[in-house]
């Protein structure tokens, strides 16, 4: 939803000018007869509501919507969303600067501060005064230390705050919303990182990749799900898997095999009979895409209930009306249109709320809806005031939570919204078949439970109208791993032979050891087409796009515009079918790992014959997953209605970190010790000489640890099989783990990678050559030498990013040397100098590490400190000193206890404190103290 500024406007309502000097529900009765009457639109009146202050707009705006009913209220609602702030273009008002004593009431700290601007007297204090203090201005002092201590309240629980919300919204819903409840904190690829608190998702599914893991997790919702589970009872997503099933099963082994639905004639099912001890039933079941959808579990798991009755004593409407109009969205929007790494990240909240204005938007007299949207306006503001930008990206995650809600309780979609969405999309990224659809090509779309489910269902639908056959992989290498583990069990297929005529193909690689093999997949498959003969089925394109690029420039297109542009022709004419696969798992779902659907859209001659029986077994797939009207289908199409755009900006946005990566923080120079930055690929693998580096990557404790890619913060997954250009006899399951960049900043992606990445590779900062590999304490000493060799005119990328390079060595000791005091005099040449080159959360992570290792000591008296300083000046080099002073390692004592929230800091403080024995004279142990004893009351 693309978001204009308000016009500008002098027509106002009767009753507008009591109503702006006197807010409330009287007043605004008045102006709203004029809405009410027609004599004034809803387009007017947010076009002038939007000329307001934030805090008015989203005061005046509520109080408006709270007396509009039915139609009315929801025009207003979405003409509300259509216009943003006007931001006022005159100057601040400014006075002369006031002499001798302060005027009364001036808050003291304020003129302490240079305000004076050269040649235009000084800052108006009152007016400062007033928008330090404004509570309700997001872009004010007041309004970032509320935010913060928000943030520290949450952070410092011992409850992760889905857990929180799952309490808080147990306590409103209703019969028949109680799963939704229990869905709230479910990721389909959890992290593997355990025991996090604070700001992070949290559930009692845990589950590293959902779709071949769910078995373990099931066993928590067997219970209440009541199935009479026998021996060789499976659950799966739909009654057509054993459809599925015919082209890897044999035949006697498909006789034995029943399926039942759990209610209804669609969706959720038990396969029964699986009980041949030979086949493994749940390979296979995954490599079909059998996995049944967790939100439909939930949902089965609850009794059917009667639709919520209202509650008057809340107002959605109202609600979604103020957050919206609010100061602190009005500051989301300027961050999404602007230059730093958040903006794409904030435009895809921007729009995911904005649609929520969308159709009848959420239930109006819903308590557990005025509660989420309550939530989302609390993680709104730590998005936009925390300046650390991996906690706004947590923050973003748990939203999905609550946008989830809203729409799952509305139910406002159906299965055509998605149809229709989902053709938007495809014409929006491939327009080069625009004209040709509806006329000569026919073109479905259909929602299922996961990209392997789109993926065997194309290949279900190809194979039965040949009866087996065989199928290629023409882009072998770099298709998405799991497709060789399907075709490798189909009884007719093979593996080997190029251009048959079912050819399954990936857009993009997902692992990037090659660009995308689009140019020659399209002229393999029209090389492949002059085979045919008249009578045979259409020649199958099944297409992966999980990975989808944004426009070449050199073309004007995407890749998957070239192929189609290329293939329509073939597909016009009726003898070429195109099945495109994706997984919204991945970056369709921005980051999150929310959901595990897929699509799976077909693309065949309009009114073929052959064309109509493949449309047909594909919709009858769809109908039996039933997905679109559920909790998941929900979030699925609000997500591709409201938020396409931001899928490829998002992957634009991270691909420029892997970029930054591959090239400064750990360049490789042949395979077997990584792949190459594939272009718009936010996806790199890395390895060491002889492979396993897993164990490496698992001890960076910044880094999340997944099953999966594409989420907002960086990420890897371990265990890759490799070298690559190996034989399969030759590979090692643990030669690659792959790095998937998220949405930090450069400095962040330096902290992560550039130690390990140099110390993997032998290659020093400023070395032309690789020296010894050494991933130990020898290495990292041997590291920071030669970094101190680097001037800043001989490298300005170290010049620029040289404390990050410090950081990411000192966190690579951190991790990897056992004995906690070891560490300490590299944490004290650290902090003996300002760090603010640093990212927030590696300086409070070095914080944290620095004071628990110091408790480790017996004593922190003054030979302690001195002998401290003196090993942190001879092995890593204090600048500005000659000889050891305890008061600089009481410094980097402080600097460490400074930038810690209190929360984080209290754990530490009592040892800190008994340490330090008599008090001393200097003043950075009486600051050290003081810090100490803060934290304590904390």
């Amino acid at each position: 939803m693309s978001v204009p500024s308000a016009p500008i406007s002098t027509s106002t309502p009767p009753g507008w000018q009591k109503f702006t000097e006197q807010p409330d529900p009287a007043t605004a009765k008045v102006v709203v007869k004029a809405l009410q009457d027609k004599t004034f639109s809803v387009r007017q009146m947010a076009g002038i509501l939007a000329q307001r202050s934030a805090k008015e707009r989203s005061t005046m705006s509520r109080l408006i919507m709270a007396q509009l009913k039915g139609n009315l209220a929801l025009d207003f609602l979405k003409a509300t969303a259509g216009v943003r702030l006007v931001k006022p273009k005159t100057p601040q008002k400014q006075v002369p600067r006031p002499e001798g004593d302060l005027a009364p009431g001036r808050d003291p700290s304020l003129e302490a501060l240079d305000l004076a601007v050269p040649g235009k007297g000084a800052v108006d204090l009152a007016e400062l005064a007033k928008r330090i203090d404004d509570a309700d201005d997001a872009s004010s002092m007041a309004y970032l230390k509320k935010a913060l201590a928000d943030v520290n309240s949450i952070s410092g629980g011992k409850k992760p705050y889905s857990e929180l919300r799952r309490e808080a919204l147990g306590g409103v819903a209703v019969p028949g919303q109680l799963h939704l409840v229990g869905q709230v904190g479910f990721r389909t690829a959890s992290s593997k990182r355990t025991g996090q608190g604070g700001l992070s998702t949290q559930h009692d599914l845990v589950s590293s990749y959902w779709r071949t893991s769910f078995g373990e997790a099931l066993e928590e919702l067997a219970e209440k799900l009541k199935v009479d589970v026998k021996e060789g009872d499976i659950l799966v997503n739909s009654p057509r898997v054993l459809r599925k099933l015919e082209m890897v099963l044999a035949r006697e082994v498909l006789d034995n095999l029943k399926i039942q639905p759990l209610k209804g004639e669609t969706g959720i099912s038990v396969l029964r009979g699986a009980t041949d001890p030979s086949l493994n039933w749940k390979e296979i079941l995954e490599g079909i895409g059998a996995t049944p959808s967790a939100y439909q579990l939930y949902e089965l798991a609850e009794k059917d209930h009667p639709r919520p009755k209202p509650n008057f004593a809340v107002d959605a409407h109202a609600d979604l009306a103020q957050l919206i109009t609010s100061s602190a969205f009005s500051r989301l929007q300027d961050l999404a249109r602007g230059k730093g790494e958040l903006a794409p990240v904030c435009a895809t909240v921007e729009h995911l709320i904005l649609g929520l204005t969308d159709k009848l938007g959420p239930e109006r007299y819903d308590a557990l809806t005025a509660d989420a949207l309550r939530s989302l306006s609390r993680l709104l503001d730590i998005v936009v005031e925390d300046p650390n930008p991996t906690t706004a990206l947590r923050a973003v995650d748990l939203m999905m939570d609550e946008i989830a809600v809203v729409l799952a309780v509305a139910k406002n979609y159906g299965r055509v919204d998605y149809w229709k969405t989902m053709q938007d999309v495809l014409l929006k990224r491939a327009p080069s078949i625009a004209p040709d659809v509806g006329t000569e090509i026919e073109l479905s779309s259909h929602l299922m439970t996961s990209g392997m489910d789109a993926l065997g269902t194309a290949l279900s639908i190809a194979l039965s109208a040949r009866r087996g056959g065989e199928v290629s992989r023409a882009t072998e290498k770099v298709d998405y791993f799991e497709t060789g583990m399907l075709l490798g069990k189909l009884k007719k297929g093979e593996m080997a032979k190029p251009r048959k005529d079912v050819v399954v193909a990936a857009l993009n690689p997902s692992t990037p050891f090659e660009s995308s093999p689009a140019k020659s997949l399209v002229e393999g498959v029209l090389a492949g087409l002059k085979d045919r003969k008249p009578d045979d089925p259409p020649f199958a394109l099944i297409l992966d796009t999980t990975v989808e690029d944004v426009l070449d420039p050199s073309t004007g297109r995407t890749r998957l515009d070239e192929v189609l542009k290329d293939l329509k022709g073939a597909i016009a004419d009726g003898s070429l079918e195109v099945f495109l696969c994706k997984s919204f798992q991945k970056y369709a779902s921005f980051g999150t790992g929310k959901v595990a659907a897929g699509d799976l859209t077909v693309l065949s001659k309009q009114d073929g014959y052959a064309s109509q029986r493949t449309q047909a077994e594909a919709r009858l797939h769809e109908l039996d997953l039933d997905l679109a009207r559920h909790d998941e289908g929900q979030f699925v199409i609000h997500m591709l209605k409201h938020g396409n755009q931001d899928e490829q900006a998002l992957m634009r946005n991270a691909a420029g970190n892997a970029e930054f990566v591959n090239k400064f923080c750990w360049p490789v120079t042949n395979t077997d010790l990584g792949s190459p930055y594939v272009d718009g690929i936010p996806l790199l693998l890395r390895s060491k000489s002889g492979g396993g580096i897993a164990e490496q990557f698992q001890k960076l404790a910044l880094v999340d640890w997944r099953g999966s890619f594409a989420f907002l913060r960086t990420s890897f997954v371990d265990l890759i099989p490799g070298p690559w250009g190996a034989s399969t006899e030759k590979q090692k399951e643990d030669w690659y783990t792959r790095i998937n960049t998220g949405h930090e900043s450069k400095q962040a992606m330096v902290e992560y990678f550039y130690a390990l990445g140099h110390l993997a590779t032998g290659m020093p900062p400023g070395a032309k050559k690789p020296a010894e590999v050494s991933l130990n304490m020898k290495g990292v000493k041997d590291h920071w030498d030669a970094l101190g060799g680097v001037s800043d005119e001989d490298d300005a990328d170290i010049a620029r990013y040289r404390d990050s390079i410090k950081a990411s060595y000192c966190a690579f000791a951190c991790q990897n040397v056992v004995f906690m005091p070891d560490v300490l005099p590299m944490l004290v040449a650290f902090f003996a100098t300002p760090t603010t080159g640093v990212s927030i959360e590696t300086r409070r992570y070095l914080a944290g590490e620095l004071l628990s290792r110091a408790n480790f000591l017996k004593t922190l008296d003054t030979d302690t400190l001195t002998n401290l300083c003196n090993r942190a000046m001879v092995d890593f080099r204090i600048p500005g000193m000659d000889k050891p002073d305890p008061t600089a390692t009481l410094a980097a004592l402080c600097r460490a206890a400074e930038i810690l929230p209190g929360w984080s800091m209290k754990p530490q403080a009592q040892g800190l404190k008994d340490r330090l024995g008599p008090e001393g004279d200097s003043k950075e142990e009486k600051r050290l103290r003081a810090l100490i004893d803060q934290a304590l009351k904390a």
